[in-house]
């Protein structure tokens, strides 16, 4: 990546969720899924490695007083509310990469890739390929479809969305797939869709969008 394009955007690691479906695994950890072990590293870690040679600021959104792994030279910030969901915590990062921004007298990033803690087969090149379908098209979100689903998660939004999801969570929203929606409805354009015949070219078994969400899931996982 070119490093002028690489200073236009920040990666934002959303590892506060309460893990429920997970049950004992994430419980045991003390830090969730974040802390939940893939070859010798953290999920947050694999997270974080496919996000570092794309951006040049690293955002790890979580719970206030969540156990952690080091996490380098990313910037720990803590959910300004609680249990409220991934779209809290996306503003959260946002609003933290905008003031570290002013802090050093830089303009706001162009572009954030937000991806949750919990996909531990997450591809750099998939990362690098979303980032660059965003510029080239211009839209305010780029989402993968990835077997029928809107990956809200794995996706990369323009600063400009910032307002907009202030507004949505001001009215008592907090879905990310109901403010995509909105957003598509209003502005079609808006919205660049990613599809799986293009993602297959570099990622050809999806497994950059395999979270890891029950028992089973992780029990799969380790087993490879």
């Amino acid at each position: 990546m070119r490093k002028h394009d690489q200073a236009r955007a920040v990666g934002i690691v959303l590892a506060g969720g309460g893990s429920t479906r997970l049950g004992h695994a994430a419980r045991a950890t003390g830090g969730g899924k974040a802390l939940l072990m893939f070859r010798g590293h953290t999920f947050l870690e694999h997270v974080l490695l496919a996000l570092v040679t794309e951006v040049h600021k690293l955002i790890v959104v979580a719970a206030p007083g969540q156990s952690l792994p080091p996490l380098g030279a990313a910037e720990l910030v803590c959910d300004a509310t609680p249990g409220a969901g991934p779209l809290a915590g996306l503003r959260d990062g946002l609003l933290a990469a905008s003031a570290a921004a002013d802090n050093h007298g830089l303009p706001a990033p162009a572009f954030a890739v937000v991806a949750s803690c919990d996909l531990p087969l997450l591809r750099r090149e998939v990362v690098g390929y979303l980032l660059d379908c965003a510029r080239e098209s211009g839209a305010v979100w780029t989402v993968p479809l990835v077997r029928g689903h809107r990956q809200v998660l794995v996706s990369v939004l323009r600063f400009d969305m910032l307002p907009r999801i202030e507004t949505w969570l001001a009215t008592g929203r907090r879905d990310l797939r109901g403010l995509l929606g909105h957003v598509a409805e209003k502005t079609p354009l808006a919205v660049r869709i990613v599809s799986e015949s293009e993602l297959t070219a570099i990622d050809p078994r999806l497994v950059s969008f395999e979270d890891i969400d029950t028992p089973a899931e992780l029990e799969r996982l380790q087993s490879e």
